[in-house]
């Protein structure tokens, strides 16, 4: 399914006020509930976070567990207010490998029409999933 419309109407809840990079996110889970999530920066910057975790915390919050998490869906404009395709940070990544069980798919979206796919094992090689801990 693509998700443009509802990541384009999401995108004016992002809080930006410092980069103006607003960033907008669905998570799709494997029992098909969606959860939505937009960056909120902080001028503590190490506190900012991003949409995607933004989105995959909540979902947690509402009950998924690791593993559950099936589909990324991004969607971001730049303080021009320019639709740009956007891929999740390496954090995101690290987070979205957990709690997909590294079977994610990511949707960057930079219109209705133009949209990449990849994996999340492609976006993060060789990711650590916590098995050795």
């Amino acid at each position: 399914m693509n998700y443009f419309a509802q990541l384009y109407e999401l995108l004016d809840y992002s809080s930006a006020p410092y980069s103006g990079f607003s960033v907008a996110s669905i998570v799709i889970t494997r029992d098909g509930m969606e959860y939505r999530g937009v960056n909120v920066e902080s001028a503590a910057y190490p506190t900012t976070i991003c949409a995607e975790r933004n989105a995959i915390h909540t979902a947690v919050t509402e009950g998924a567990r690791r593993g559950d998490v099936r589909e990324v869906h991004i969607l971001a404009r730049n303080a021009v207010q320019e639709l740009v395709k956007a891929y999740p940070c390496g954090s995101c990544r690290q987070v979205i490998a957990e709690q997909s069980g590294n079977d994610a798919a990511v949707f960057s979206y930079a219109s209705a029409t133009d949209v990449s796919q990849h994996s999340i094992a492609e976006l993060l090689p060789f990711g650590f999933l916590g098995e050795e801990l």
